[in-house]
């Protein structure tokens, strides 16, 4: 089965009660494999024998460690998919390769529909590969495409069409999500050094745009947003990201009047993981920590640009995102209603429309509601 264009066909399954060892391949982004996560689940509930592995890149890997349903997490090393077509680059694939069919996988399932997911779960040797209903560049030739079932809109539903095409009973979405005791105590730590009082609730804002996109709110409204909301409440507000949002922070900074507290740039992502468990409400544009947030069960109000909320709100949490997409086609001139669910759409010119129109006081009126209907009430 090491042809690239062995196709496994979809009208003959495996016998999953004999099928020992099962790949999952998510890479990344936090986001993307937090949304992953109840394939793991549905299938280990459902068959108990199963050892299921998971392959990742380092940086959402944190997502996964821990996770109770795997048997193994994979992490691919940093420079796995630099410089593809160099000697270096070909060496370390057959590395990649060789560990992978030394676990001797019966089925694969990608979940990233790309290339370079697609080649991880062609490499493992699997004799079923199966990838779910969006496969792009050469995933249509290395994968059997499991087709989206009619009322699967949300990318978490559409990955567990997949689940359910191997058997999985329990389809209740649960997010295995781990975090370790220290972990969890050196994020309160953090906070308590940033001048927070865990003694009282606290709202988290995340500024990050996602990586870019044109998805950002923007340091004005944000800074905008926390006077306002502050000046009404009188809640604690703290700043999360990484590394890269260290210059968004200091924008911030620098324009309002109160003083949040920050650990932007100063938590990895187990304790980032933390801290999004433990706040009353968190606050954020379309990215990773919106669906880690919603993984924990944490209030969440997310600002949507050009995504499409139907697909990629945070599960569960559609009610609470923001967006003024109607603006797309009022400004932009390429939206279409009739578009397919999966159509990615690209900006004319930022900002765009859509997420410029978000207002700061819609923003302070939904959050402070969220907080009165948890019954958190002004301080």
């Amino acid at each position: 089965m090491s042809s690239f264009m062995t196709i496994p066909d979809l009208q003959k399954t495996p016998n999953m009660s004999k099928v020992r060892n099962l790949l999952i391949v998510k890479l990344s982004s936090i986001g993307d494999v937090v949304h992953a996560l109840p394939v793991s689940a549905a299938l280990k509930e459902t068959y108990p024998h199963l050892k299921i592995c998971w392959v990742v890149e380092q940086m959402a890997a944190p997502i996964v460690q821990g996770n109770p349903y795997l048997e193994e997490v994979i992490t691919l090393p940093p420079d796995w998919r630099k410089n593809r077509l160099s000697m270096g680059s070909a060496r370390l694939f057959a590395e990649i390769r060789k560990e992978l069919r030394a676990r001797h996988f019966d089925v694969a399932i990608d979940l990233q529909g790309l290339s370079k997911s697609a080649l991880i779960a062609w490499a493992s040797g699997a004799e079923y590969r199966y990838g779910y209903d969006w496969l792009r560049e050469l995933a249509p030739f290395l994968l059997q495409r499991i087709p989206r079932q009619p009322e699967s809109v949300h990318v978490v539903d559409q990955f567990m069409d997949v689940a359910r095409f191997l058997g999985a009973k329990n389809t209740t979405i649960k997010f295995p999500l781990c975090i370790p005791p220290d972990e969890e105590k050196s994020a309160l730590d953090l906070l308590d050094h940033a001048g927070l009082d865990l003694k009282h609730p606290f709202l988290v804002i995340n500024p990050s745009s996602g990586g870019g996109g044109n998805k950002g709110w923007g340091a004005e409204k944000f800074s905008a947003f926390i006077d306002a909301f502050t000046a009404k409440t009188g809640l604690q507000i703290v700043l999360i990201g990484g590394k890269g949002d260290v210059e968004e922070e200091k924008s911030i900074l620098s324009r309002t009047k109160w003083n949040p507290s920050s650990v932007v740039g100063k938590t990895n992502l187990k304790q980032m993981m933390a801290i999004l468990k433990h706040c009353h409400l968190h606050l954020c544009g379309d990215t990773g920590s919106a669906h880690v947030a919603a993984a924990l069960g944490t209030p969440i109000i997310s600002l949507f640009g050009r995504s499409n909320p139907d697909r990629l709100a945070p599960y569960g949490q559609f009610q609470n995102v923001i967006h003024h997409r109607e603006k797309c086609k009022e400004a932009c001139r390429r939206f279409h209603e009739t578009a397919p669910i999966n159509s990615k759409q690209k900006c004319l010119s930022p900002p765009p429309a859509c997420i410029a129109s978000i207002t700061v006081e819609e923003v302070v009126a939904k959050a402070i509601k969220l907080l009165e209907d948890n019954g958190i009430g002004h301080q």
